[in-house]
């Protein structure tokens, strides 16, 4: 029962990653954050996150037809129940502006890169981001590869920190090649190892101050006064 148990997993897992990636390439543009797949007691879901919904489904929700068609062809399931929510905040989300940078590339050309760039990364540290970097790889200028990379921001080089940050990456189809966009985003959420936060005594509860130091109460009182 267990091993059943692990492979539907193991299977669903398999399945959420194809129509990830499926459905991002088919609606690129469309600033696509993730897709989520899994079994419910009605059937099958699928809840996929982007910057606009309405981005996604198409002005009279045209493109939720064909939405489902590529769930039903790649789960093999009938009538899958398809959600489309939009997060918090786009700009602090590295799949939504890589793919955001790619499509703008593909749009304006080669020569408008660190245009894009410049322009992107600016409204992603206006939204609050702690820092991003973003690097794009391939035939940039002539035949050679070559890379341009750009940051703005905290973005620190450790292996703790790679782990917390990650990072996404998208491409970008020009007759000159395939250009590589990979972004990295450092978002005010993010908990930095290095960093340590210092609370006023006024910030914290009584019990947690005794807990500590019993004087503190007293030091805390005398302030209050």
């Amino acid at each position: 029962m267990a091993s059943k148990n692990i492979e539907e997993l193991l299977r669903e897992q398999k399945i959420q990653a194809i129509l990830d990636k499926t459905l991002k390439e088919r609606f690129k543009g469309k600033l696509i954050s993730k897709v989520e797949y899994f079994k419910v007691s009605m059937g099958t879901k699928v809840i996929i996150y982007c910057a606009r919904p309405r981005l996604v489904l198409g002005r009279a929700n045209e493109n939720l037809d064909e939405i489902k068609k590529i769930v039903e062809n790649i789960a093999n399931v009938k009538d899958p129940n398809i959600e489309v929510i939009g997060v918090e905040n786009p700009l602090l989300d590295s799949e939504i502006v890589a793919d955001l940078i790619a499509s703008q590339i593909e749009r304006y050309g080669n020569r408008a890169i660190r245009r894009i760039m410049q322009r992107v990364m600016e409204q992603v540290m206006q939204a609050g981001a702690l820092g991003i970097e973003v690097r794009v790889t391939g035939k940039i200028i002539g035949d050679r590869s070559s890379t341009i990379r750009e940051q703005k921001g905290y973005i620190k080089k450790s292996g703790e920190l790679n782990k917390i940050i990650g990072k996404s990456i998208r491409h970008a189809k020009l007759p000159s090649g395939v250009i590589g966009v990979q972004v990295r985003i450092l978002k005010p959420t993010d908990k930095l190892p290095d960093r340590i936060n210092i609370k006023d005594l006024s910030e914290i509860k009584p019990e947690e101050l005794e807990k500590i130091d019993p004087s503190l109460l007293e030091k805390l009182a005398k302030q209050g006064q």
